[in-house]
């Protein structure tokens, strides 16, 4: 990292006091709100006597300047117009606080003048020891510490993610999908906006090296100017985080018009297809193009174990199912092969002939009487020598949340009145398979035109920690993506 040692940083983002400058009175105070959880001291700086009485009626303490809070102050955040901007980080200096984060905008990506000032409030950052995060960023994200940058975030516990992102929005996007999703929380997250001070490869150095961060999403607009040699700092920032951990960037601007408008946002320079391919293959990163494939892609990573093959054993619940999820896995590098004359043999004992194929994809609708015959036909997938990894489809209409969360085979799951069974249900089977099977285990959950019980199944599915995609198309999309990182990786080992 460049000009902040990681004990510089550690201080904002494990901050005890932290101050909001200017919290607006038109959006009820968005700044001081978003830190309503938080576990430190929270300080505001507000020089309106009605908005300093109406934040102090919030139980929040208001000073005039932040020379004026008798604490250190560990991490600030700024949300006045820019004319102020130079002047508060001035203050802030004289205060010797830790970093400030500028929600504020209209620097390099606005016109000349908000370039100038820009590079004088990083010239201020360099020379004075505080960290400038941003401008126009949304900052840190710390959920132990309930410090969020946007509303909503999952605060409180932690997991094994850690974000990186030019775009405050995306940042609350991941960090909310990636649990909404998938259930999974983070340890931290940046948003760094214009990236004055500290960049893409700043910022992907320092939450890599994180060691409860397993895996690392970004969201990057550009990577600096190549002829200073800030291309060949971010790949080999992100070489030596990739060498340890998966990375995956989403790099935005990627059209000529998305170029334009990533110029409008942070002031990014375009990086070319060509640029991008290179810096991509020489870091060892993986490369998604929306947010849906970022989130998907972590998913993976984070629920399944180190991923071996692309040979699947699908099991579908109606026979073009199972033509739909092969196209989908064979468009993304993966194979469903022909199953062991052994496995094809053992299956036959008790598959039904109606309506029913005991071949792969096994079309197993009418060989589900049981959560012990599902549990059956998983365990015969994972003996498998020709399979890497077992995935099945749910058509949310023959396996709505009353038969997964019990025991109602195909000749009794549309009766309208059923008892709760007793014992071992579906959901069991598949949560124990997806905790420890022998091989990957995911799941599709398809809605067709039942999309609000499928909802209902991926989050019952969540909650037992079964990975659980909406679409065949995001499934293997994810793993194969994954699987080529995998691949890679045992290749360099």
């Amino acid at each position: 990292m460049r000009h902040f040692t990681r004990g510089q940083l550690d201080r904002a983002f494990n901050a005890k006091t932290v101050a909001v400058i200017g919290a607006k009175k038109s959006s009820d105070y968005m700044w001081l709100r978003r830190f309503a959880e938080y576990k430190g001291t929270l300080y505001s700086v507000h020089v309106n006597p009605q908005s300093a009485r109406e934040i102090e009626a919030r139980g929040i303490k208001n000073f005039a300047s932040i020379l004026d809070v008798p604490v250190p102050v560990d991490y600030v955040v700024v949300n006045t117009p820019r004319s102020f901007a130079e002047e508060a980080f001035a203050q802030c200096v004289r205060a010797r606080v830790g970093a400030v984060s500028y929600f504020t905008s209209g620097f390099a990506e606005t016109d000349a003048d908000g370039a100038a000032l820009q590079e004088r409030l990083a010239k201020m950052s360099r020379e004075s020891g505080v960290a400038l995060f941003g401008p126009n960023c949304t900052g840190v994200y710390n959920p132990a510490l309930g410090m969020q940058t946007t509303d909503g975030m999952p605060v409180g516990e932690t997991g094994p993610v850690g974000f990186v992102s030019q775009s405050g929005t995306h940042a609350g996007y991941f960090a909310k999908a990636l649990f909404t999703w998938y259930g999974i929380r983070m340890a931290r997250g940046i948003s760094f906006g214009n990236g004055a001070v500290l960049d893409a490869a700043d910022w992907i150095e320092y939450v890599g090296e994180d060691d409860r961060v397993q895996v690392v999403g970004a969201y990057v607009e550009g990577i600096g100017d190549r002829e200073a040699g800030d291309y060949e700092r971010f790949v080999q920032a992100v070489r030596r985080v990739a060498a340890k951990k998966p990375v995956v960037i989403w790099k935005g601007g990627n059209t000529e018009d998305g170029a334009r408008v990533t110029g409008l946002h942070t002031g990014a320079k375009r990086v070319t297809a060509t640029e991008w391919e290179w810096i991509l293959h020489s870091s060892g990163a993986i490369g998604v193009d929306t947010m849906e494939a970022l989130v998907d892609t972590a998913a993976v990573l984070v629920r399944l174990p180190e991923l071996r093959g692309p040979r699947g054993g699908v099991i579908v619940l109606t026979g073009g199912q199972g033509i739909a999820v092969t196209d989908s896995l064979a468009r993304h590098g993966l194979r469903v092969p022909e199953l062991t004359e052994r496995s094809v043999a053992e299956l036959a004992t008790f598959f039904s002939p109606i309506g029913g194929s005991c071949h792969n994809p096994l079309d197993a609708a009418y060989a589900m009487e049981s959560p012990a015959m599902l549990d059956r036909e998983i365990r015969i997938l994972e003996r498998d020598g020709r399979l890497d990894f077992v995935v099945m489809d749910l058509f949310a209409k023959l396996m709505p949340v009353q038969r997964i969360t019990n025991a109602y085979g195909m000749s009794q799951y549309q009766r309208k009145e059923l008892p709760i069974t007793q014992g071992q249900s579906f959901l069991d089977v598949m949560a124990a398979h997806a905790a420890s099977g022998r091989k990957p285990f995911f799941i599709i959950v398809t809605a067709a035109e039942m999309e609000r019980e499928a909802l209902d199944v991926r989050d019952v599915l969540k909650a037992r920690g079964v990975l659980a995609f909406p679409s065949a198309e995001r499934a293997a999309a994810a793993y194969g993506r994954a699987l080529a990182y995998w691949t890679a990786r045992q290749r360099r080992v």
